[in-house]
């Protein structure tokens, strides 16, 4: 009788190669996974390295920006510190003190909820709505003919849609109307407009008014906004944030739409040639290039968690925004759940931003406030640090951001910074899997240049952490670290260090068992 035979791999050393991965709050770990970082990056994966440098800006007189509670860009950064509208760090106008949503119409900043835009070539704070009042006026078919009211042509200008209230004697002069031309003292419209009257009231007034809307943004040099006590959503004239009661039945046309799903809206932002309008169980797109294009499609998906309108951040046509399981991304169909690996944990308050190829999220939970980065190739999250973020801002392929107490930073400064402390700790190791495999060792390469330091700690089966390596900068390009790991059935690894570090490689060493 033949005798079975016996592996002749019994008791011999093997190597593998763990990959290096991102955060993972999971159930569902991997080797390789993050259980926490601080201050790493994947931007050299799939090496992990520390993050970048930030470099806090400064106003125009030099002084640190502070007490800030907005930030935008439009080649140069604009932000508002209490009442005061900075533009390049100078102050340029003034507006209510609080958070903002701003959007770019023509060469209009729109600023909100303020009602009110950064005109981009005179830098001056103007008012998108307006109103003016007086005493008596003389109204002929096609004109109105006002004495002692002003210089209407300072608020008013042809093309705008206006409300005329106030009219006693012929009261069916109160209307909307569109002006055609207009003087100092005369607004002309379209023939047969008015009734002729003369009007004695002290009260007359003319306003140009401008909807209030929760959200707004900008798409095909429109602005659109909408409202959640109206379930209405709106678009401005082409090219002018300040009309949207122009409907003459021109492709210029302002545009308004009432919708029936239930909630309140939470966000819009723009998506290719679309317009998304979201809550928290639903997507309202609108599609078409004007007015009488336009159609509105809803969808039952997956939709923008209040609170989060700041997450949405478009990367190369793809929308990210934090949902109510998770964050998201959405090109047209399906969107796509990208933090699973979050697990259980649920953020709220979330804020974003982009370079162009990262995805930059500040949220939080609970009181404890997390700055996590997405990378868009690799596919992984990381943790930087407990930065809460105001706002974002990009100009070119600088990223910026508003901290919470004001300041700006920005964001990849393009150099290290040797004083920074970071941290990576792996989800446990569980080494002796049906008794067949027990660790002797494992061993990390790593580039650390001169002046930084790298500590490993290791921990068995629940036990206290202890020291287990330590190696200190030099010239040498790599510098391997070994790592040794008593019997048991679970262990974890945690490194931290001093300035900068790039892992490159974990190598596990283990003795295989028989599985006879």
């Amino acid at each position: 009788m033949r005798l079975p035979q016996i592996s002749q791999d019994i008791g011999k050393t093997r190597r593998e190669i763990v990959t290096l991965r991102g955060i993972n709050y999971s159930d569902q770990t991997q080797d390789g996974d993050l259980l926490d970082s601080v201050n790493l990056s994947a931007r050299r994966f799939p090496y992990i390295t520390t993050r970048r440098a930030r470099q806090k800006q400064k106003r125009a007189a030099g002084a640190d920006y502070s007490g800030g509670t907005a930030l935008t860009a439009w080649g140069k950064l604009v932000a508002v510190e209490g009442t005061d509208l900075l533009y390049d760090g100078t102050v340029v106008g003034t507006v209510t003190a609080g958070a903002k949503q701003f959007a770019v119409v023509n060469t209009k900043m729109v600023i909100w909820p303020d009602k009110v835009y950064l005109d981009m070539k005179t830098r001056t704070v103007k008012p998108l709505g307006a109103k003016q009042t007086g005493s008596g006026a003389v109204f002929t078919a096609s004109t109105m003919k006002v004495t002692g009211w002003g210089n209407l042509t300072q608020k008013f200008s042809a093309g705008d849609a206006v409300t005329i209230s106030g009219c006693t004697t012929q009261t069916a002069n109160n209307k909307d109307i569109v002006i055609k031309s207009l003087t100092a003292d005369t607004i002309t419209a379209a023939d047969n407009t008015f009734t002729a009257a003369t009007e004695k009231s002290a009260a007359i007034q003319i306003e140009r008014k401008i909807p209030d809307m929760d959200f707004i943004c900008e798409s095909e040099n429109r602005l659109w906004g909408c409202s959640s006590e109206a379930q209405t959503i709106y678009a401005s004239s082409l090219g002018d944030p300040t009309n949207f009661n122009v409907f003459q039945g021109l492709s210029t046309d302002s545009y308004a739409l009432a919708v029936g799903t239930e909630g309140s809206f939470t966000g819009c932002c723009k998506l290719t040639s679309s317009v998304l309008f979201w809550k928290e169980t639903k997507l309202h797109k609108m599609l078409g290039g004007y007015p009488a294009e336009y159609s509105l499609y809803t969808y039952d998906i997956e939709g923008l968690q209040a609170g989060c309108h700041k997450s949405l951040q478009v990367i190369n046509e793809v929308l990210f925004y934090m949902g109510l399981h998770g964050v998201y991304a959405y090109s047209g169909g399906t969107p796509s759940l990208i933090s699973a690996s979050f697990g259980e944990r649920r953020f709220t308050d979330a804020v974003g931003g982009s370079d162009g190829d990262t995805y930059y999220l500040s949220v939080r939970n609970g009181t404890e406030h997390h700055l996590f980065v997405y990378e868009t190739q690799a596919r992984i999250w990381l943790r930087e640090d407990d930065t809460a973020a105001v706002d974002f801002a990009r100009i070119g392929k600088d990223l910026y951001f508003m901290d919470g107490g004001g300041a700006v930073w920005l964001a990849d400064s393009g150099g290290d910074d040797p004083g920074m402390e970071w941290m990576a700790q792996f989800t446990p190791f569980y080494e002796t899997a049906e008794g067949r495999k027990a660790y002797s060792r494992l061993l990390l390469r790593v580039e650390l240049p001169r002046g930084s330091y790298l500590i490993a700690q290791t921990r068995c089966d629940g036990q206290i952490w202890r020291e287990s390596g330590k190696i200190v900068g030099r010239d040498a390009a790599v510098i391997p670290l070994p790592i040794p790991v008593n019997r048991c059935d679970k262990f974890e690894i945690r490194l931290r260090g001093k300035g900068p570090c790039t892992i490159l490689s974990v190598l596990r060493e283990f003795r295989v068992g028989s599985d006879v």
